[in-house]
């Protein structure tokens, strides 16, 4: 028995759905890490200090926090803008990172991947979701990880005046902002054809 082939058994789900939510999970470890940094920017904290904080407190007073410092920061309102859609795209990815890994999946070899979940309002939700639209959540959180540093990063060096440290990313202009990520969508209706 070849352990790689059959594993799991019985089937969780199709084996590409089940990659692509396992690799939404590690890119939104690298995403919480551009978080951290764009929140130590916009919060005037330091790296360390933030480490400490931001695991420890939700994506929702994280946010809050950034949307609340950025107006006090006396930066080009270009920059602020491109803070503020950084925000939003990680308000959006977390959304749908915390979707995808507390859903169970149906198991099933349809195209398209069944997930469906319970409300804390203890009603059943469901979302029908395609192998392009999955992988598309795990690039999204990679663009928007690179995204964050880079913009950290340009704002630390020419407007604070931080200088990069040896192995810091050296980057010379500055990050146009990507498109915003797509919500993931569930719903509490009978999903078509079931």
């Amino acid at each position: 028995m070849n352990e790689t082939l059959d594993w799991p058994n019985p089937p969780a789900g199709p084996k590409d759905s089940i990659l692509a939510i396992g690799v939404v999970s590690v890119n939104y470890s690298r995403l919480e890490f551009a978080l951290t940094c764009m929140f130590a920017t916009i919060t005037g904290s330091s790296l360390k200090f933030a480490s400490i904080l931001v695991p420890k407190i939700s994506n929702q007073f994280r946010t809050e926090l950034m949307r609340k410092m950025l107006p006090t920061k006396d930066w080009p309102e270009d920059v602020r803008d491109k803070c503020d859609h950084f925000i939003k795209g990680f308000w959006t990815l977390a959304e749908n990172r915390n979707l995808l890994m507390h859903s169970s999946m149906i198991a099933s070899t349809q195209k398209a991947t069944t997930l469906y979940k319970t409300t804390k309002q203890g009603n059943t939700e469901l979302c029908r979701v395609s192998l392009p639209e999955l992988q598309r959540v795990a690039d999204d959180m990679m663009t928007y990880f690179n995204y964050g540093l880079h913009l950290s990063n340009m704002i630390n060096f020419e407007l604070l005046g931080i200088k990069p440290r040896e192995g810091d990313f050296a980057y010379f202009a500055w990050p146009d902002k990507p498109p915003l990520p797509i919500l993931l969508e569930y719903s509490s209706d009978p999903l078509p054809g079931w």
